[in-house]
């Protein structure tokens, strides 16, 4: 006859290592974006012809206007589009759980685009830089690490080392040719505006005016400037 085990504790309380965990959301959007943007690149280096048809400069803008999207999807060499996706990687997991994926998708299109059409306003219709090619998703990557700020500043976290990456590489836009500044100023200063706005409020109808208004407004102000 063996004895009966002790009964357990009523107040005993469980291990907290062994409580179930939340399991993270799976970026999904951050890894289709990646995926695209990898896949374009390994199409254009065997055919050419499209990075062409997305590449954006200001004097092509005005006639197909899709570039002012399109360029975020395709990168220079191959250094380039390692390190704009190892960026979007690191800031796109961050930020689209707490976003949602369309406020995620939003963010980065009008990030990419705002980028753009800041590299218009700036450059000089009689001068080189109105013929100077861009690409790459790097004034996107810029939009969602300023919306990462603004999130983060609302949540009372420290944004310091933030600030110090942005201004970084900021600066480094500045001093290295061949480098977009205006894109990341562009995409910057929209990500935060759309950040602001989504952690206001969150009804998707508002935050889809919020986007709608932001696109209208960059499409109003890429039209004066070609008038």
């Amino acid at each position: 006859m063996t004895d009966d085990p002790d009964p357990v504790p009523a107040d005993r309380t469980p291990d907290p290592d062994r409580r179930p965990r939340r399991r993270r959301p799976l970026p999904v959007v951050t890894i289709a974006l990646i995926a695209i943007c990898v896949a374009l690149y390994g199409v254009g280096r065997l055919w050419s012809e499209i990075d062409s048809a997305l590449i954006f400069a200001p004097w092509l803008g005005e006639v197909e206007p899709y570039r002012f999207i399109g360029s975020a999807f395709i990168h220079a060499d191959f250094w380039h589009l390692i390190f704009n996706m190892y960026a979007l990687w690191l800031v796109g997991q961050a930020i689209e759980p707490v976003l949602g994926r369309w406020r995620f998708i939003g963010l980065y299109a009008l990030s990419a685009i705002a980028g753009n059409v800041a590299v218009l306003a700036l450059a000089d219709p009689t001068g080189i830089s109105y013929y100077t090619f861009v690409v790459g998703a790097s004034g996107a990557v810029f939009g969602l690490f300023g919306a990462l700020f603004v999130i983060a500043r609302g949540l009372s976290r420290d944004t310091t080392p933030l600030l110090i990456l942005l201004a970084i590489n900021l600066v480094f836009g500045f001093i290295v040719e061949g480098i977009s500044w205006q894109s990341h100023i562009g995409g910057l200063l929209i990500g935060m505006l759309l950040a602001y706005i989504y952690t206001k409020s969150q009804k998707m109808w508002t935050n889809i005016a919020a986007a709608g208004a932001v696109l209208a407004g960059l499409a109003c102000t890429a039209y004066f400037i070609y008038l």
